[in-house]
């Protein structure tokens, strides 16, 4: 799969800033395992990290929040696996602005075991204006990858899970 450069983000997210990223909801939709991952004020990417959350299938799932259909908001989950066991957080995610920024919460924490449900405990809503986000630099136009800064600085790229 032929993925961008550090390079290459860094000129879309300068796009995005200035001009949005074009990024709609629908695109957003689906599974997006993590692939790599650059510290803020990086220009290498962090291979511990990149690789540690390539071990632990790390991924991102964002799905459209059937609870509210007239609205345009998703389910958001993040997980990591090692062997049979994951951990998951889960809760709510909207785009916001034409970069766009994703803010989130996270309302759920749960822990499995194979299929098995060992953990599951609600977790505090952050205020408003504390919630973390991503702001959304680019996505393939097919699909295939999708970039983002988190507000730690950090920056992802992630590919679509088929």
């Amino acid at each position: 799969m032929d993925l961008p450069s550090l390079d290459k983000l860094k000129e879309l997210e300068k796009s995005a800033r200035i001009e949005g990223s074009g990024i709609e909801f629908d695109s957003l939709l689906g599974l997006w395992k993590f692939n790599s991952v650059w510290k803020q004020g990086s220009d290498t990417e962090d291979s511990i990290s990149s690789t540690l959350l390539q071990v632990l299938s790390a991924s991102l799932e964002l799905k459209k929040d059937t609870q509210n259909p007239e609205e345009e908001k998703f389910t958001i989950a993040n997980a990591i696996r090692f062997g049979l066991l994951t951990l998951r957080f889960s809760g709510y995610a909207n785009l916001e602005r034409k970069q766009p920024l994703l803010p989130f919460t996270f309302d759920c924490i749960q822990i499995k075991v194979a299929s098995l449900t060992i953990l599951k405990r609600s977790l505090p809503t952050p205020d408003h204006k504390k919630r973390p986000f991503f702001a959304l630099i680019a996505i393939d136009p097919k699909g295939k990858w999708l970039s983002a800064r988190g507000k730690g600085g950090g920056l992802a790229l992630w590919i679509q899970d088929k």
